[in-house]
């Protein structure tokens, strides 16, 4: 019998609107099939980590209701200029 790892049953993470709609914006470019805007397959290293990240998109469809609204780009775009100022390099690692 293998032992897993000890892992709580559930964790929360809060995201202002404005977090929560750029990340949203993000994963679903990512995930859109007709797109060239995928990071390329080294950047994962398992399929563990696609099924996250597409149950998180998931997960902030079913709780965003800008997505749906008609100005949705606007909305987007406000977000993303709220958020520049804390982050001031062209990639995660600086």
């Amino acid at each position: 019998m293998t032992e897993s790892p000890e892992t709580p049953d559930t964790v929360e993470i809060s995201f202002d609107a404005n977090e929560a709609i750029v990340l949203f914006e993000l994963l679903s470019r990512w995930c859109d099939p007709k797109t060239d805007a995928t990071p390329a397959g080294a950047c994962f290293w398992s399929t563990a980590e696609c099924a996250v990240l597409l149950g998180l998109v998931g997960s902030l469809e079913g709780q965003l209701a800008a997505p749906f609204k008609p100005d949705y780009e606007e909305i987007v775009a406000q977000a993303r200029r709220c958020l520049e100022p804390l982050w001031n390099q062209a990639t995660l690692n600086g």
